[in-house]
């Protein structure tokens, strides 16, 4: 929110007055935002963002404001989310972290995924409809700037559809994600190679991941009352992987029917098993410098045997540790 206010008050989008009437929360923060003090712990309520888009919609017709501030990498503004990305290993790992987390950032937003054997299908999705086609490009061109900034690569989709009615100008958007750019389509949709997904991120720091993502935990135990399930899920798999990678405790704790539960997560654009196989990875990484026994590697993640075990590495990882 202190983000997008600052870059709209920037290029004139609004104005002084206008920040004044966003209450008194968000004129604290944002004071102490331009004191220089920390505040990407700090929460403001969703409304306010999509008050400002609304502002910045109604300033100008089919402008690009909302590719500007989405292409635009400001490596001093980076948040708790974008910080752990940057300590993964691959693009596959952060995007899941990403996606997975995406609540610290917009409660509303969520992305699908879908892998063909040469491409990855990444289509951006909003729980409510109070985001305008700006809002839609800041968030598209950010997944193509933000891959660009991690794996120090030059990344450029292979297509790309926006739901959006044709602008009168389409040269910023070709210069952003290449010369296949559709509007008028059914979905936001982004198409990259899938190898992209394996490029490396630079200067990964393994420790300092660990610790974004505790940090990460104990804000969102103060977010319970909007969590998405996705989040809920989560949140019970880093507590106890063993217990929650089975469906019936997890229902239980979240007091729903495995149906519901399904359809919660679908709806978010995750799926249980998906969620699972994600928290495996991670405490993997964790724990493989620590321990050296398979059988025990395999009960913390929850395997009720070796077998399952091995065909996960085998299935996750370029290597076999059955071998």
């Amino acid at each position: 929110v202190i983000d997008l206010a600052n870059e709209l008050l920037c290029r004139g989008y609004i104005d002084e007055s206008f920040l004044e009437k966003m209450g008194t929360n968000f004129r604290t923060l944002y004071s102490a935002w331009k004191n220089k003090r920390t505040i990407q712990e700090a929460r403001l309520p969703e409304h306010l963002l999509t008050g400002l888009w609304a502002a910045a919609a109604e300033h100008e017709l089919d402008s690009h404001v909302g590719l500007d501030i989405g292409y635009k990498v400001n490596y001093q503004a980076r948040g708790l989310l974008a910080n752990w990305m940057f300590q993964c290993s691959t693009l596959a790992e952060a995007f899941n972290i990403f996606s997975n987390n995406i609540y610290l950032l917009n409660p509303s937003e969520y992305w699908e995924k879908f892998n063909d054997d040469d491409s990855v299908k990444l289509i951006l999705k909003f729980k409510t409809l109070q985001y305008p086609s700006i809002a839609i490009d800041r968030s598209m061109a950010s997944i193509v700037s933000w891959s660009s900034a991690l794996s120090g690569t030059n990344i450029k989709p292979n297509t790309v559809s926006f739901s959006r009615s044709k602008p009168k100008s389409v040269d910023k958007y070709k210069q952003i994600f290449g010369e296949n750019v559709a509007f008028g389509q059914k979905e936001n949709l982004l198409v990259f190679p899938a190898s992209v997904f394996e490029y490396s991120i630079t200067d990964a720091n393994p420790y300092l991941r660990e610790l974004l993502e505790k940090q990460a935990l104990e804000i969102s135990t103060n977010l319970c009352d909007t969590e998405t399930y996705t989040h809920s899920v989560n949140r019970l798999l880093r507590k106890n992987l063993p217990k929650y990678c089975q469906i019936e405790p997890i229902c239980k704790a979240l007091h729903l029917s495995r149906s519901t539960l399904y359809r919660k997560l679908k709806s978010e654009g995750t799926s249980y098993s998906q969620l699972v196989l994600n928290a495996r990875i991670r405490k993997l990484k964790h724990i493989e410098n620590t321990l050296d026994n398979h059988e025990v590697i395999a009960e913390t993640l929850g395997f009720q045997d070796s077998g399952s075990y091995y065909r996960f590495r085998k299935s996750n990882f370029s290597f076999d540790y059955s071998v």
